[in-house]
């Protein structure tokens, strides 16, 4: 049976298809659905961003880190003012170096949190219209790209990464980049190539994992294109993605090697997590609060609240029921066919790609009727550079999401065409709106703290001469939660003073940063003020609020714990009145707490 993959047919079929929506409508509605489905709150959006206290606040933290740091060179960039005495730690965590670019002019005009949403939610637009020309490239009627465009933007795994601003951002480049490389395969030239190694610039940059995920897809659908061809139309093929490659190594290479001289220590390495793994009971796993999903018996019973965000990758409905009409279409018609049909062979090269990276989310192994299975990752792993870091190995999945909504977008044009030109637009229109209601997840805010939510602590900071800070208490890793909700916004309001803290919060710690932490919270005793002394402290504060509103609230109890997020101010005089006063220059009394000059 012909899927009507063929180049010229299809070509005939979209100039018969009839009406299309213009790029500007299109563009349109996708932007009035992102706002429904990841953004309802719009009148917010000048205070608050999506996601907590933690994570979400890193990623501004980390955008303003770059662009502070680029104004002071290269050197500069990576050494945050973060765990003091530490060098290079931007890189414990991804950079976003292109997206901060791209907030950079938007945040001196509209603040922090309206570029951070302004850029979070063209994100999820620009995933919806690359995917659509993706799915248009395999079929004619554009209802069927438009639901192709939905399913994988509104992703369980996708939309319910939204309070990871990396994830969200690098799954709409992903798509942009697969485009890139196909357009580069189209048509091999220099400029084809560079725009190829830009957007995979963007995507390893932005999201780590994504950009070693996208090299595997590279890999398979390059070589599978090319494998046949005459060595003689082989040539210019070469030369673009030769080019590519060198653009690579000239705007990657640099902040890869970075990373990789950072991996060489073993403190920052990690070892496989069969947690963050994927297994087969997560593609059956959606959201707890889906109004739909959880009613459903068994995707119900496997979406606990108790399961991760990593470990939700329900792929949908429509994507799931169109997606194998299409795969039994592609087969029978290659059995049929062959592989004379280009943009036939080019699916399934896709397909492949994203069979070899849901192989890969499992990891390093998988048990089945408790026997350890051994896995490619236990591999590759520890022969591909990149790799070895990997902790979230079932964010690799997403590949194995983008080419099943392909796959979809065919089986659905095909369920179109049999049951009529009359009825198709209905059952596209349907498909649309129940993958909008089976992906509905509640949109989590916080507010991005400023210089007045910081008790004062930070304008008396600015006044003062350069200087290690040392802000208690202080937490590590060793207590995940508090770690990323206490530290997070001090912080980024740190950013407004400029002095360097031995406080921090990312994706790494510094070895003994917990032993320091816990010798540091025992302030006053002689040892904990003689380790601050070897830090170089000149300035400590005693917490007596935190900065800002925590979210989420259920943690609130917890971190207002004496000593854990903030002291009563009780602790807080007890501490002053035993430190020795020889090693006090001064004391200031704020709101947020006490702020001491050290000697």
């Amino acid at each position: 049976m012909d899927v009507g993959l063929n180049a010229s047919a299809a070509a005939e079929e979209i100039a018969a298809a009839g009406w299309e929506p213009s790029p500007v409508v299109l563009v349109a509605v996708f932007t009035v659905v992102a706002v429904g489905m990841s953004y309802p709150h719009l009148s917010k959006a000048h205070g608050s961003i999506p996601g907590d206290s933690g994570d979400a606040l890193l990623m501004v933290w980390i955008m303003r880190s770059v662009q502070i740091g680029l104004l002071h060179g290269w050197h500069a960039l990576w050494d945050a003012p973060i765990f003091h005495p530490a060098l290079g730690t931007l890189a414990y965590s991804d950079t976003l170096f292109p997206v901060a670019l791209v907030d950079w002019p938007l945040r001196t005009v509209f603040g922090d949190a309206v570029a951070f949403n302004v850029l979070y939610l063209g994100s999820w637009v620009l995933s919806s219209w690359c995917v659509y020309r993706l799915a248009r490239r395999y079929v004619s009627m554009w209802g069927a790209a438009f639901v192709s465009a939905l399913a994988y933007t509104y992703a369980t795994m996708r939309l319910g990464q939204q309070e990871h601003f990396q994830l969200v951002v690098g799954g709409a480049l992903v798509p942009l980049a697969v485009l890139a490389l196909l357009r580069l395969l189209d048509k091999p030239t220099i400029a084809r190539g560079l725009l190829l190694a830009v957007a995979f610039w963007a995507v390893t940059l932005t999201a780590s994992y994504y950009g070693a995920m996208l090299t595997v897809a590279i890999v398979i659908v390059a070589i599978g294109r090319l494998w046949r061809k005459p060595r003689a139309e082989l040539r210019p093929y070469l030369r673009a993605f030769g080019f590519a490659a060198v653009a690579v190594v000239v705007i990657v290479g640099p902040f890869i090697a970075r990373y990789l001289s950072l991996q060489q220590d073993p403190n920052f390495r990690r070892a496989f997590d069969p947690t963050a793994a994927a297994h087969a009971t997560d593609y059956l796993a959606a959201s707890p609060s889906n109004p739909l999903l959880r009613h459903v018996p068994i995707i119900g019973h496997y979406s606990i609240p108790q399961r991760s965000t990593e470990n939700r990758l329900f792929p949908g409905t429509v994507a799931s029921l169109f997606g194998i009409v299409g795969v039994i279409a592609v087969w029978r018609d290659h059995r049929q066919q062959g592989w004379r049909h280009r943009r036939r062979r080019e699916l399934v090269l896709i397909g492949t790609a994203g069979a070899a990276l849901a192989v890969l989310a499992f990891g390093d192994w998988t048990t089945i009727a408790h026997h350890r299975i051994w896995l490619p990752f236990a591999v590759v792993r520890y022969v591909v550079p990149g790799f070895t870091n990997i902790r979230e190995v079932a964010r690799l999945a997403l590949g194995a999401e983008l080419a099943l909504v392909l796959f979809a977008a065919v089986g659905l044009e095909i369920v179109m065409r049999h049951i009529g030109k009359q009825r198709g637009p209905y059952l596209a229109t349907a498909a649309a709106l129940f993958v909008l209601v089976e992906s509905v997840t509640p949109i989590r805010l916080v507010h991005v703290p400023t210089s007045r939510d910081d008790g004062g602590i930070d304008t008396a900071l600015r006044r003062l001469p350069r200087g290690v800070v040392l802000e208690l208490p202080i937490q590590s890793n060793a207590h995940p939660l508090p770690w990323a909700y206490i530290e997070t916004p001090r912080q980024l309001l740190a950013l407004g003073d400029g002095h360097p803290r031995v406080n921090g919060y990312s994706g790494f710690q510094p070895a003994d940063f917990y032993r320091t932490t816990t010798l540091l919270n025992q302030i006053p005793n002689p040892g904990a003020v003689a380790a601050a002394r070897h830090l170089g402290v000149r300035y400590l504060v005693l917490r007596t609020r935190l900065p800002g509103t925590v979210s989420p609230t259920t943690m609130t109890p917890e971190l207002t714990t004496n000593g854990v997020g903030q002291y009563t101010n009780q602790t807080a005089q007890h501490i002053l009145a035993a430190l020795p006063p020889t090693d006090i220059t001064h004391i200031q009394t704020l709101p947020g707490g006490y702020l001491i000059q050290l000697k």
